[in-house]
């Protein structure tokens, strides 16, 4: 399903957004080679979306900010690569484009000016890979949120990427919505071979299909990188004292002490019964 597995190398990479004066990622250096299936940590705020964006080659020109070193992915900048890198972010509907289910897959092999007659093979292949079993002019306005991620997933699978990048895949779904995704995910990178790269606080729910973890650190640079096994072992206790979602390490989070109106008709806000959907 892919052209082959696609390698990723930074070397003192950095990224100042226009307008700041500090970094939002700096001094970090790795190489992920083909098919490593990579989990990235790091505090938040440490700049591991930004890290993504820039494998992703997203972050734009010198008009959107300054870069220092390099990251390279097999070889060259990610924007001359885009079409090797699929990217699926943590809101199921950003990942809507079009109002069918078989048009919003099939939108990113168009933009690529793939074959007219080689996309709908492309759809199907890529729709059974992430398991999403329905018409494919099911609107996707009636798809659940995981459903959504899958569909997302599939968008970018239909590219045949070498490179696949998910942030915080999970964030924004239920408990059968993560499920589903995981599954998915373990599919499709059993089917392609692709390098991927995993940005989730839920560590848990993806340590076990990760061959290795990479954690990037809030002053620059990486605090650890190596096996799932090795970092959390080795470096569980640091890691959580630094705001890291490690498995096993609860992370302290500040409890707001709950203030009670001494009368109602003082109360801002009052509620009953309320439900929100989107």
């Amino acid at each position: 399903m892919t052209a082959g597995a696609a390698r990723v190398v930074a070397d003192g990479w950095g990224w100042r957004y226009a307008g700041r004066r500090l970094p939002a990622v700096s001094d970090v250096t790795f190489t992920i080679e083909p098919g490593e299936r990579v989990l990235l940590l790091g505090a938040s705020g440490a700049g591991k979306s930004t890290l993504l964006t820039g494998m992703a080659g997203l972050l734009g020109d010198a008009d959107e900010g300054e870069s220092r070193g390099s990251l390279q992915v097999d070889g060259s900048d990610p924007e001359d690569r885009r079409g090797r890198i699929g990217l699926v972010l943590q809101d199921p509907d950003a990942g809507v484009v079009l109002s069918k289910v078989g048009d919003d897959v099939a939108f990113g092999c168009e933009n690529l000016g793939v074959p007219a007659e080689e996309i709908p093979a492309r759809v199907a292949e890529a729709l059974d890979a992430v398991g999403l079993d329905v018409p494919l002019d099911r609107p996707t306005a009636a798809l659940s949120g995981g459903q959504k991620q899958r569909l997302a997933l599939a968008g970018a699978l239909a590219m045949r990427p070498g490179l696949l990048l998910l942030d915080e895949p999970t964030a924004n779904l239920d408990p059968e919505g993560v499920r589903e995704i995981r599954a998915s995910v373990e599919r499709v990178v059993a089917a392609t071979g692709a390098t991927l790269v995993v940005i989730e606080h839920r560590t848990a729910v993806w340590a076990d299909l990760m061959t290795r973890v990479i954690v990037v650190g809030a002053d620059g640079g990486l605090l650890a990188d190596g096996t799932p096994d090795e970092v959390f072992r080795v470096h569980g206790d640091a890691l959580a004292e630094a705001g890291v979602w490690v498995p096993g390490h609860p992370v302290g989070l500040p409890v707001l002490p709950v203030r009670r109106a001494a009368d109602p008709a003082d109360a801002i806000l009052t509620t009953r019964d309320l439900a929100v959907t989107r």
